[in-house]
């Protein structure tokens, strides 16, 4: 660990109605939430609204912000409920997965679990987390309704991202601090290559 007092940057995937989980969590608890999704209303699951009412432009746009904003995450969390079918999110997931930013995962959803026509064999990527009691996390309280203590799971993740993923290497790998180190090297190895 780094620096434990780091408040890392979190990307939060899920369907849009969850939108003002991520805002409370962000506004109230201090969480470093960056997507910029969460900031558009978005109505509930059979009530659409603001987001769900875009224009193929606007959709367009704000697939642009998801983009740049997963990327350039510390972690992504990805939250799911049980007649959740994922779209976005899983969009979202590789995009994570190519910046090589770690993923945590609370609750399940049929897109997350095997079905006879997948093995789901994304979720046993290097950098997916299912924060659930057989993954070494606290087992999270699923209510009646189908949703999680997403509270508890955002903040095992976090500490399991500071404990994991912040160290020196990943920040100056990340920051492109070595990038810059191994291109200062480049006209040395040049005139070396010429002289030979």
């Amino acid at each position: 660990m780094f620096n434990p007092n780091y408040n890392p940057t979190i990307y939060s995937a899920s369907k849009i109605w969850h939108n003002t989980k991520w805002t409370n969590l962000r506004d109230e608890y201090g969480f470093n939430i960056t997507a910029r999704w969460i900031n558009y209303p978005c109505g509930e699951e059979n009530k659409p609204t603001g987001a769900k009412l875009f224009t193929p432009e606007e959709k367009t746009v704000l697939w642009d912000y998801c983009d740049d904003d997963v990327s350039n995450a510390d972690m992504t969390v990805v939250y799911a409920e049980k007649d959740n079918e994922m779209r976005g999110a899983l969009v979202e997931m590789g995009i994570a997965m190519g910046a090589k930013n770690p993923i945590y995962v609370i609750g399940t959803c049929p897109s997350f679990e095997v079905a006879g026509h997948s093995a789901v064999a994304f979720m046993y990527h290097r950098l997916v987390h299912k924060i659930r009691e057989d993954n070494g996390f606290i087992p999270l309280q699923k209510y009646e309704d189908g949703s999680y203590d997403y509270l508890s799971g955002y903040k095992q993740a976090v500490a399991h991202y500071l404990e994991h993923y912040h160290t020196r290497e990943r920040i100056l790998a990340k920051t492109g601090f070595l990038n810059a180190r191994a291109a200062a090297s480049l006209p040395r190895l040049h005139k070396t290559a010429i002289a030979a």
